[in-house]
């Protein structure tokens, strides 16, 4: 009889062991869940900064471009020339 319950006290003492456990588990993955998802919305915002930069970069890239230095205008000019063209045949193929 004194053998059963000395497994019985174990048992209750393993399973409160346990529920301590589960409950410290639960916490933890409250936490772990929030900041998981603090990082995921940071790095949608900084991946929208990167889009945005990378927009404003292009766009310098075509100011530069359309700016032109010394030794770019005539090459600048002979693309815009180019594309007017081009342009003014698509209006011309539309209109027919």
């Amino acid at each position: 009889m004194e053998g059963q319950q000395e497994i019985i006290a174990q048992l209750e003492a393993n399973i409160e062991q346990l529920l301590e456990r589960y409950e410290f588990l639960q916490k933890e993955n409250e936490i772990l869940s929030n900041s998981n998802f603090q990082l995921q919305q940071s790095q949608k915002g900084l991946q929208d900064e990167i889009t945005f930069y990378k927009e404003e970069l292009q766009l310098l890239k075509v100011a530069k471009t359309l700016e032109g230095s010394e030794g770019y205008k005539t090459d600048t000019k002979a693309k815009i020339d180019f594309l007017v063209a081009e342009i003014d045949k698509c209006i011309h193929e539309l209109n027919t």
